[in-house]
């Protein structure tokens, strides 16, 4: 039947006959030509374009200086290398030329697409027989949207593949079974299989499927000497490698390749492949079964002889299996590469065994399942220009910022900091696998941020609010940045990170479910009307939540009624306290303007939790809420009052400006004017003592009590604060008269220990008192 497909036509009609395969030809000849373009605007790209060329380029930029990218684990700077070597040695051959610049390595990756693509071409025109399938098949595989995703970056996944596609190629291509060897094509192979293990680890599927081939054709002698070469060669550098880096090799490819398999990631990549390329699939099933079942059935009775078994055959299920490693947290489409090769060689190879079954099939059929394909891996250039041009933007943005920004640094674009000239030592996504896999304590990096010796940490936009998608940082790191920096700046795709610690250290337990950690108020000492008040808060959860809580923010005077108010769930809802890991701190920001009817007076900024469906408020002690400042709105609680000036600290925290009393019937009336200096912790009482000139240690009378009778806790003053607080001091009956001292200090209640003065002292002597 297959002699009909080229029967001659007129020439009038030809054309018409073969303009499905022009159109499908056409639709993938656009396919591949984005690719082509993708690939070469990567070249002239000054800055990463994906996470991993970053760290790939900083290695590249260490060997180039000579130093070491392969040391033990625990070793600074924490940033050893897990990637093979094959593909940073190529760049690195030609930074002389390029510099340390990503074309050094995107240029390696074109060609290692180019190569594969031609690779695909002549396997299915050799073994297939027609170059239309040969040609659509290469165009499918260059053109598919994994290709074109990967054609511009500095990575290692697609040389590894087009060294293993060639080493199977050349395994196809020995003489079998029991004819005579080839041994320069055999060690050919072993030199190419070698070289994809040493682009990437993980291409071993290729050499596995070329010795079961070997195996089952008969070839005992030949998969044995593949075997052996693979096992010296491939053996002889590892052991190299690791003799020159003192284990260091082993460290960074074998020890710190930890990465959880996270099966619900798993699912929806196993999806898209499929929904992806599920003709190639279909075509690739076809194949199998004309070739292993229709073929036989074809051939008259006596003449069914086993069918030539191909290297290619054992691939494709090998190719797939390796889908498997596509679990892994980090992984991408990047390991489903051999996945698609297989299935574009097989399906190539069942585009032309339809010519088996008359020209209809084959010209009508064929194009149309591509056309089919084409549509479901349909892309437009529209997606990647934007993507470029915000990454430029964004690397434009951020590098005034940079700048000024002394090291150290830690980035999660790390390749920022290779061209901005900035220190790179720390590797996050890398240490934070192994501190998932408890190998890692992360001592390092959350001391960094506890004491904020960091300068910045830089973000890309969504990684705080997805904790565990990529899981290139811990929820112990990202809490630690949410409780001692601020968001500073969002430059295009990058939040930038500042010192800011808390300004108020409290905790304040609400129930068993959350916790507040800190605050920071933003707001004047003594607002007005119409001011606003904005207020940082960490929060912390006690445990996993499965409810997603309401936080809130109100404005109480000293009545119990509200005046201002801002409730919203955290990060409006992108973040719900359900997504929070138990233990996580997360900073909170509210917004409160004061309304222009506020009257003067003292008021409460309080915050708690609420559940948003039963309004129910988580307790906080014995309240439903949490007082974390008072404010003085429209009142100056420091009067016009002529005072004795002090100036004495106490505790470094509490300064006494001044002072004044008087001796009224039957009490002394004294008004001390605070200041805070600091953010005390500490509810303070104050004392006020009238003793004897002569003997200090006796308390005749006294008016304890804490500032302004408690309305105003000493742990609610800010830096700023200066309040007027006045006690009475009652005499007692039958008091002689004489001249008395009066004595005031500050001490805590609940262990009755006085503050001191910086110069010991914990009292001062206000006055010497002559009474009747």
């Amino acid at each position: 039947m297959a002699e009909n497909v080229d029967r001659p036509q007129p020439v009038r009609t030809r054309w018409l006959i073969w303009l499905p395969w022009a159109v499908a030809l056409a639709g993938l000849l656009y396919l591949a030509g984005l690719t082509v373009w993708l690939g070469f605007a990567g070249l002239l790209f000054p800055y990463q374009l994906d996470y991993g060329e970053g760290i790939m380029l900083h290695f590249v930029d260490q060997w180039s200086q000579g130093q070491p990218i392969y040391i033990p684990i625990a070793e600074y700077p924490f940033a050893t290398s897990n990637y093979a070597p094959l593909t940073l040695l190529l760049a690195l051959a030609l930074t002389p030329i390029l510099g340390v610049h990503y074309a050094a390595g995107r240029i390696w990756t074109l060609l290692a697409v180019a190569a594969s693509t031609l690779l695909v071409g002549a396997w299915v025109r050799r073994e297939g027989g027609r170059w239309l399938p040969a040609l659509a098949a290469a165009l499918i595989f260059a053109g598919s949207p994994y290709i074109y995703h990967w054609a511009p970056l500095f990575r290692v996944d697609l040389i590894g593949l087009a060294l293993t596609l060639a080493g199977l190629y050349v395994v196809q291509s020995l003489p079998t079974p029991r004819r005579e060897e080839s041994p320069r094509r055999l060690w050919l192979a072993v030199v190419l299989f070698v070289a994809a293990l040493y682009a990437k680890q993980s291409f071993f599927f290729a050499p596995g499927a070329a010795l079961l081939y070997l195996l089952l054709v008969g070839e005992w002698r030949q998969a044995l000497k593949l075997l052996a070469g693979i096992g010296l060669l491939g053996g002889g550098i590892f052991l190299a490698a690791n003799l020159l880096t003192g284990w260091g090799f082993w460290q960074g490819l074998v020890s710190s390749n930890v990465n959880p398999f996270l099966w619900p990631e798993f699912g929806r990549q196993v999806t898209a492949f499929a929904r992806t390329f599920g003709v190639l699939g279909l075509l690739a099933a076809w194949y199998l079964v004309d070739k292993f079942v229709l073929q036989r059935r074809r051939a008259p009775t006596g003449d069914r002889r086993p069918v030539t078994l191909s290297p290619l055959d054992l691939y494709l299920p090998a190719a797939l299996l390796s889908i498997a490693l596509a679990g892994k947290a980090g992984a991408w489409e990047n390991y489903f590469f051999e996945a698609l090769a297989a299935l574009t060689l097989c399906a190539g190879l069942g585009l032309a065994r339809l010519a088996r079954y008359g020209p209809w099939a084959y010209r009508l059929l064929a194009p149309a399942l591509i056309l089919v394909q084409i549509a479901l891996m349909w892309h437009t250039p529209q997606v990647a220009q934007r993507y470029l041009q915000q990454t430029r933007e964004s690397n434009r943005q951020i590098a005034p910022y940079l700048e000024r920004l002394p090291d150290a640094l830690i980035s999660e674009d790390m390749g920022l900091l290779v061209t901005n000239d900035k220190t790179m030592d720390y590797y996050s996504f890398q240490y934070s696998q192994l501190a998932r896999a408890g190998r890692w304590d992360q001592a390092w990096e959350l001391d960094q941020l506890r004491n904020r010796r960091l300068a910045a940490v830089i973000l890309e936009t969504g990684t705080r609010l997805d904790v565990d998608r990529y899981q290139r940082f811990t929820r112990d790191f990202l809490s630690e940045l949410d409780r001692n920096y601020g968001h500073t700046a969002t430059l295009g795709k990058y939040e930038l990170y500042e010192p800011d610690p808390v300004q108020h250290e409290q905790r304040i337990e609400f129930g068993d479910q959350l916790a507040l950690a800190g605050w920071s108020l933003d707001a004047p000492p003594a607002p007005q009307p119409g001011d606003t008040l904005n207020l940082t808060v960490v929060w912390q959860t006690q445990q996993p939540l499965d409810v997603d809580y309401t936080a809130f923010a109100h404005l109480v005077d000293e009545d119990g009624q509200g005046w201002a108010g801002d409730d919203h769930a955290p990060y409006d809802g992108l973040y719900p306290t359900s997504a929070w890991g138990g233990g996580e701190m997360v900073r909170d920001a509210f917004t409160l303007a004061v309304p222009a009817g506020a009257p003067p007076g003292l008021y409460s900024l309080q915050v708690g939790w609420y559940h948003p469906q039963t309004q129910e408020r988580l307790p906080a002690g014995d309240a439903d809420s949490a007082r974390v400042a008072v404010l003085p709105i429209g009142w100056q609680p420091a009067g016009e009052r002529d005072l004795s000036p002090a100036g004495i600290e106490f505790g470094e925290i509490i300064r006494l400006e001044g002072y004044t009393w008087d001796v009224t019937p039957g009490a002394i009336e004294v008004i001390l004017r605070w200041a805070a200096t600091g953010y005390p912790g500490t509810d303070y009482s104050v004392f006020v003592h009238l003793v004897p000139a002569q003997d200090p240690t006796q308390v005749l009378a006294q008016g304890d009590a804490p500032p302004l009778d408690g309305r105003w806790p000493t742990s609610l003053w800010r830096p700023g604060v200066q309040l007027d607080d006045t006690h009475t001091i009652p005499l007692p009956a039958g008091l002689a008269p004489g001249t008395y001292q009066l004595w005031a200090g500050l001490y805590d209640p609940l262990t009755g220990v006085r503050l001191p003065q910086a110069g010991g002292s914990d009292a001062i002597l206000l006055a010497q008192v002559e009474l009747p």
